[in-house]
């Protein structure tokens, strides 16, 4: 902790690069702030310039999703924060711990309602884990390393500082903050474990729900061990936004949809459940019917503590590190394992796989490869890419299809091989895209996102070529996403998409960017071809059927 006279800015950007801050994402009009001079000066933060708030703001959750470092956001006063919404919206669903350096018109003319004066708190109490205002320039650099603590801590989250302007320019003799070693969460509590481990050790049908949170922190590698060690199937929780499981794993069950009733078909074998962090909750359908066995048993365990058996019908729930409660959990069921359990165990498995197996050769042999002339769909779009792109490229995608989830048609067996928003926010996959090029600049990513999305931040193209990012962009055009949420919705339900149609090829080339086009599956294969041949930014609009 050192105390000095220096500028507010000058301390605000020594607090950041201490708390692990890589970059500030912004938009052009925060390009005259103080706080961008002196990052640019610093040389050690990065500036992601982006066309608009909205975009910087998605930009920055991919890139947090990408490399774990802490996104910071500058918003520029008044229209910043309204254009950012969405996206604080999201980062709140996906707990991204954004942090939002909102600015603020002078506080000397603040009482007589200058333009573009707002409110910074009040349109963020409802999505911010925690907001406040600097009244005065000793105080900033204590805010900023709260801003990062209540960011940091489960459930992570976006949090939000508002710098009135006229304190970033005044000196300060102010004390940075070294943020201090914090000790993880640690392992469910032994009657906890004992308890779980005699459940599971004696269930006939178990199977395990990997969430959301299984990548976020870093458990998958003790999800795969404990499924093995039962032998059940393991499903991943709707909506995720990384790779919570591999699937191709062969005990992997596949994606758990919204369509409840299908839900209900998969997990109504299964005598017990163990959910393990889940964020997306499973309600019941109108009739009130359970989703699972009625007869079934619900553990969970969770690090957010408010989701641990709030929704759910538990007989046991725990708020725990899950990698740590998942090792402790299989030294338990190795206590009491004797040969018939290990015998039981071993036929699931058998059982396990062949029933998967059997799913999955299913469907390849009730597939029926189209001819040239036949128009696309997203399976074979997914298929085509999953076989032509680079083994260590990165998926970002916002694309749901109750046929064709990325999570199941494509191969992802490392853990950052895709990123995901379960926000369901229009806008996330092209700048979240790019927020994860930035962070990985060595791996390529891929963008895969709906017409519609893509409307919502075309903006993002100008950036990708800006910086030369090798990122490649595929877009869906069905005519907007209802088309690939439901097999035959109602033709008044649809928005006219195609009225005018809408050219995404010609759009990236407006914007210096290669692209190419595809309209039928004879067209498909080259086209994904060249779009990975081709150096730098590359973007393929694909007409989906």
């Amino acid at each position: 902790m050192n105390t000095a006279t220096k500028l507010t800015s000058h301390l605000i950007i020594e607090q950041l690069l201490l708390e692990g801050a890589s970059a500030i994402f912004h938009a052009p009009r925060s390009n005259p702030s103080v706080l961008v001079q002196m990052a640019q000066a610093s040389q050690m933060l990065k500036c992601g310039r982006l066309l608009t708030e909205k975009a910087a703001a998605f930009t920055a959750i991919g890139n947090f999703q990408a490399t774990g470092r802490p996104p910071v956001l500058l918003l520029s006063p008044g229209q910043g924060l309204l254009n950012a919404m969405p996206a604080i919206f999201a980062a709140k669903q996906i707990q991204a711990p954004l942090v939002l350096l909102a600015e603020q018109q002078s506080t000397q003319i603040l009482n007589d309602d200058p333009v573009l004066a707002l409110d910074n708190l009040a349109p963020v109490a409802k999505l911010c884990k925690w907001s406040a205002e600097a009244r005065s320039t000793v105080e900033v650099t204590r805010l900023l390393r709260r801003a990062f603590t209540e960011a940091l801590a489960p459930p992570k989250g976006p949090v939000l500082v508002s710098l009135p302007v006229d304190i970033l320019y005044q000196f300060a003799q102010a004390e940075v903050i070294n943020p201090p070693h914090t000790s993880p969460l640690g392992a469910a509590a032994d009657n906890f474990l004992k308890k779980t481990a005699r459940s599971l050790s004696g269930a006939a049908n178990p199977c395990i729900i990997a969430g959301n949170e299984v990548s976020q922190y870093r458990a998958r590698k003790e999800v795969v061990v404990l499924a093995e060690v039962l032998g059940c199937p393991v499903y991943t929780e709707p909506m995720p936004t990384g790779v919570n499981f591999p699937n191709r794993h062969p005990q992997f069950g596949g994606v758990l949809h919204f369509g409840l009733s299908s839900v209900r078909e998969k997990l109504k074998e299964h005598d017990l459940v163990l959910a393990l962090g889940m964020q997306t909750r499973l309600s019941a359908e109108a009739d009130k019917l359970s989703l699972f066995n009625p007869k079934a048993a619900i553990i969970q365990v969770n690090v957010e503590p408010t989701l641990s058996g709030k929704s759910l019908p538990c007989i046991a729930a725990a708020t725990a590190d899950i990698a740590e409660t998942l090792t402790k959990l299989r030294a338990e069921i190795q206590l009491i394992t004797d040969s018939k359990v290990l015998s039981t165990a071993k036929i699931r498995a058998q059982e396990t796989v062949r029933l998967i197996s059997e799913e999955r050769r299913k469907l390849e042999e009730d597939l029926m490869y189209p001819s040239g002339d036949d128009p696309i769909s997203p399976f074979w779009l997914m298929r085509t890419l999953d076989g032509v792109r680079p083994t260590e490229s990165v998926v970002v995608s916002d694309v749901i299809s109750v046929e064709s989830d990325p999570c199941s048609v494509m191969s992802l067996e490392t853990s950052s091989s895709y990123l995901g928003s379960n926000a369901c926010i229009d806008g996330y996959a092209l700048p979240a895209a790019l927020g994860a090029q930035l962070g990985v600049r060595e791996i390529p990513v891929i963008c895969l996102t709906t017409d519609e999305s893509a409307l919502h931040s075309m903006e993002t193209i100008w950036s990708a070529v800006h910086y030369g990012l090798p990122l490649k962009v595929v877009i869906l055009s069905a005519g907007g996403a209802a088309r690939l949420m439901h097999h035959s919705p109602e033709s008044a339900a649809i928005f006219p998409f195609g009225s005018p149609p809408v050219s995404f090829k010609a759009m990236a080339e407006a914007f210096s960017m290669k692209a190419f086009a595809a309209k039928k599956m004879s067209e498909l294969e080259t086209a994904v071809s060249q779009m990975f041949e081709t150096e730098g930014p590359t973007l393929l609009d694909v007409k989906i059927k």
